[in-house]
């Protein structure tokens, strides 16, 4: 899925449309105004609107109906976000293509509540260029200067703060917001604002959990397609809440999951799957693996994200290859946990310095990414610091007077969905369409209604007895779509109707006590630690750039670093970053453009 537009201002050129076949590249010369499209593993939807056209590329999931793209256009060259995010779901980009003669009608263009698909746009003289692909934009331009700010938010936060990309001239739109271009000019518009669902706890009680396992079962009916597709099935709740309600559905669907042979993700949903008579299968990341094709897949993985993603995911470019040779369509538990827990440990999707800014009362974050910066090359990112101190300063002004929780999951659902999880689902599109049912607004909306929200949980609270409050909902939504699922344990330790019958509490206890004190495993369950340690010095000798030296130095002391397995995850952070720079330098990325 591909799109491309060059537009010069003040050229008299209307907007149209030009679908490039699989394998076909960009015209040397585009016309200006003539949007090119690829569909690939996905659809081209092209509705009649006021005033013209409205086209969705991508995986959109709606009920249509008559005057539905009435609510979402009302008049020509204006689209009301909340209706389009509350009634269209799914990851796509949308299109309003104004009719000529529209002198004074926008064309406009965005992508789905959350993001996921970005938008980057270059604007430079008298032009806007405006694509799916920060690469070939890079291309198209010419970019030559990477861009240091960016860099710098990468190795701080692991990706971005805000919206810079490889690249000076090249910009990743804002999330939730949309291109306007005119004959004259083009700006970033956009009203929707996702704290205005954040809402307050109207309901304390259990009452709650009914109504809320109710509407969620109605809401995922309509990501099912009209087809067999397979399900994420691990050991875990997000996954078997959605095997609960295909099953309540009566749908027809097959269950997967990937890991070692020895990994509860695999053993267990292979064991339960054959109670609950789905069909499954098991995805091995074992050692044949490891030895012919995780290196690929990391290297795929990487350019199909154009090196937003990292080098510690090979294993999701693996499995979704081998579930394209039967499905078109997934279903994951992407962003299930999110909505329900109070998030509280550091890690890739959460940088210590993330947290610092969050949770500091004072300007002690300041310190920390000063300090934080020090360690990498102070002096080569004093100006880029200064910049981002003051972008950060600014960015929380605005949420002057917000709690705490509130600020940070404004940040969740801006920027650490599309920025963590955006590339995993930009790399599966290569391959087929995963549908992932707990980013959904309308959901979201009347969840926070509840006091089972993690929006409305104390900010990276500490205390598991309260992070596991979230999990009142699965325990709920199974026991109401499949009470034999109910019963079956996760591996966790415990099963769900373990945490919903107050009875079962003690139980629930010695579980939790023996999980984590007298069953507790260290294991490489997506052989990522084994994929590192056997190409970490092939990676090395293809990514090490000629500058910033301070990368050199710190690929000297992986080697030492990689045999006690202590910094696994930072060597995969620095190595992925390195890859990215290495080759934005290049400008070697997607084809598309070529």
């Amino acid at each position: 899925m591909f799109f491309y537009l060059d537009f010069q201002f003040s050229s008299g050129a209307g907007m149209q449309v030009a679908q490039l076949a699989d394998g076909e590249n960009l015209p040397a010369f585009p016309e200006s105004g003539m949007l090119h499209l690829n569909q690939g593993k996905q659809r081209l939807m092209t509705f009649d609107v006021p005033g013209g056209k409205f086209l969705l590329l991508g995986d959109p999931v709606f009920v249509f109906r008559e005057k539905l793209f009435g609510q979402i256009v009302p008049e020509a060259g204006t689209i009301h976000q909340d209706a389009l995010y509350r009634e269209i779901k799914g990851h796509y980009y949308w299109f309003y293509l104004p009719q000529l003669p529209a002198p004074n009608v926008n064309f406009l263009c965005g992508s789905a509540f959350g993001a996921i698909y970005p938008v980057y746009f270059s604007r430079y003289s008298d032009r806007i260029m405006v694509s799916s692909s920060s690469f070939v934009l890079a291309d198209r331009t010419n970019a030559g200067t990477t861009n240091k700010h960016n860099l710098l938010e990468r190795l701080l936060f692991n990706y971005p703060f805000f919206n810079s990309t490889w690249w000076t001239g090249i910009q990743l739109l804002e999330a939730h917001k949309y291109l306007a271009i005119r004959r004259e000019d083009a700006n970033v518009q956009g009203d929707f604002e996702i704290n205005q669902y954040f809402g307050a706890p109207e309901d304390n009680a259990r009452d709650s959990l009914p109504a809320l396992a109710a509407l969620f079962q109605k809401e995922t009916e309509l990501f099912f397609p009209d087809e067999p597709f397979a399900v994420s099935l691990t050991g875990g709740f997000d996954g078997r809440t959605l095997v609960a309600a295909a099953k309540k559905a009566g749908r027809q669907f097959s269950a997967y999951s990937f890991g070692r042979p020895d990994s509860t993700d695999v053993t267990m949903p292979a064991r339960q799957a054959a109670t609950l008579r789905i069909p499954y299968a098991s995805i091995y990341l074992d050692d044949p693996y490891v030895e012919n094709q995780s290196l690929d897949s990391a290297w795929e993985f990487m350019r199909l994200t154009e090196y937003n993603g990292n080098f510690g995911r090979p294993h999701y470019h693996f499995a979704a290859r081998k579930l394209a040779e039967k499905n078109r369509f997934i279903l994951t538990g992407n962003f299930g946990s999110e909505l329900f827990r109070a998030l509280h440990l550091p890690g890739v999707m959460m940088s210590e310095s993330l947290i610092r800014v969050f949770s500091a009362q004072d300007n002690s974050w300041k310190d920390f990414l000063t300090q934080a910066t020090g360690k990498w090359d102070g002096h080569f990112f004093k100006n880029e610091l200064e910049a981002l101190i003051s972008g950060i300063e600014t960015y929380l002004k605005k949420m002057q007077g917000w709690e705490a929780n509130h600020k940070f999951y404004y940040f969740v659902f801006n920027e650490i969905f599309r920025k963590y999880f955006g590339p995993e689902l930009v790399m599966q599109s290569a391959y087929l369409n995963n549908r992932t049912p707990y980013l959904n607004l309308h959901f979201f909306r009347e969840l926070n209604k509840t006091i089972w929200s993690g929006v409305h949980a104390r900010l990276f609270e500490k205390v598991k007895s309260k992070r596991m409050k979230g999990q009142m909902f699965y325990a709920t939504f199974i026991r109401y779509a499949d009470p034999k699922l109910y019963h079956l344990k996760t591996n966790k330790g415990y099963s769900p109707a373990d945490v919903l019958e107050p009875w079962r509490l003690p139980i629930l206890a010695a579980r939790v006590v023996w999980h984590k004190y007298l069953n507790h495993r260290e294991i490489d369950d997506n052989s990522v630690h084994a994929f590192i340690r056997k190409y970490l010095k092939r990676i090395s000798e293809q990514v090490e750039p000629e500058n910033p030296a301070f990368f050199r130095s710190l690929f000297e002391r992986s080697y030492t670093e990689i045999q006690n397995e202590e910094n696994i995850e930072n060597l995969v952070k620095i190595y992925s970053i390195a890859a990215g720079w290495k080759n934005a330098n290049n400008k070697v990325g997607s084809e598309m453009g070529k």
